[in-house]
């Protein structure tokens, strides 16, 4: 996307924030979201190349269509098949989820 850093880092935090959102309003602890298991594997999908979500949302924002991305690959990236649950549950809980 080649927006900058600060852009990066402002759309990261965004995003953490409305898991976060999504995760209380479901009864998780802030303080879950919040450690390794949640901001870590967000950290890691966002700025590590090897991560399989990281590929595809480079890709779909290079204009690739979503088809074609999942079968030209090695591994399975699963946010892909988890998106669709994500949006009935943001639905469900009336979160507002821009990111």
């Amino acid at each position: 996307m080649n927006l900058g850093n600060n852009y990066m880092a402002a759309f990261v935090i965004q995003g953490c924030s409305e898991i976060r959102w999504l995760a209380t309003k479901m009864g998780s602890k802030s303080t879950t979201i919040m450690g390794l298991s949640g901001t870590g594997d967000i950290m890691l999908t966002c700025f590590v190349n090897l991560s399989r979500n990281r590929t595809v949302g480079v890709r779909l924002g290079s204009g690739e269509k979503l088809d074609h991305i999942p079968s030209s690959m090695n591994q399975v990236a699963e946010g892909v098949s988890t998106a669709g649950a994500v949006i009935a549950l943001v639905q469900k809980y009336k979160v507002k989820m821009p990111v």
